[in-house]
């Protein structure tokens, strides 16, 4: 079987009205839910399978396209619920083909806030959904310099709860409103989450832990030598 375990979401025009009146409302109307039907669902889903079968992929791990999930976004309260309206989508596309798809969760992380708050939407998509996997952004303050890298402490309530569960984590970049584009954010957070993590304690603490880094680890292939050096104190 090939399974492609990087996939994000074809995801229907129509949703995104629902993004705009969260941004816009401030609060005012986070009561209103996603107008995206049931038919749009399936013409995206189907159009999603028809390149599978040309290319040959038996199953693909749909998660939510991450540079759209609002992660440094002010108010939390907006951000939990535009990101579960993402994972409840992924779970309407799995049940139109269930053979094709399984859901790699959005989390609702926000910048400067503690890791728990992700932590009732990451009960529900597993234990609720049966998704089988998460996305992290890394950098949930999108640039802004705030968030410890993956091997402090920051992160343990949500490493132990993961292992817990032993769902396995996707390390994938959001956004960045600095001097990067997104793209090249992607390859300096992931690079970063791995030689944080590899400095650090978090395997042995967690030695259960699963992790999926994207786009090959960011600059690491090309400068592993220098890390190596790094590590045995000749650099």
């Amino acid at each position: 079987m090939i399974i492609d375990a990087h996939a994000h979401l074809v995801t229907p025009e129509s949703f995104f009205g629902y993004r705009s009146i969260l941004q816009v409302s401030n609060g005012l109307h986070s009561r209103l839910r996603p107008s995206t039907t049931d038919e749009e669902i399936k013409a995206a889903a189907d159009r999603n399978v028809k390149v599978m079968d040309a290319v040959g992929t038996d199953m693909q791990l749909l998660s939510p396209r991450p540079f759209m999930l609002m992660h440094s976004h002010p108010r939390v309260q907006d951000v939990q619920t535009w990101v579960a309206a993402n994972n409840d989508l992924i779970a309407r596309t799995i049940a139109l083909h269930p053979t094709r798809f399984r859901g790699v969760a959005g989390l609702p992380q926000v910048g400067g806030q503690p890791v728990e708050v992700v932590f009732d939407e990451l009960d529900r998509v597993i234990d609720e959904l049966g998704f089988v996997g998460v996305l992290l952004n890394p950098d949930p303050g999108e640039g802004d310099g705030t968030t410890p890298t993956l091997g402090d402490e920051y992160w343990y309530p949500l490493y132990e709860r993961l292992a817990s569960k032993d769902v396995p984590i996707h390390i994938h970049g959001a956004s960045c409103y600095r001097r990067e584009n997104y793209s090249e954010h992607f390859a300096t957070e992931e690079s970063l989450a791995i030689t944080s993590l590899a400095r650090s304690h978090v395997f042995r603490d967690f030695p259960t832990l699963k992790f999926m880094i994207s786009h090959g680890g960011g600059s690491i292939p090309y400068q592993i030598g220098r890390w190596r050096a790094e590590r045995l104190g000749i650099c």
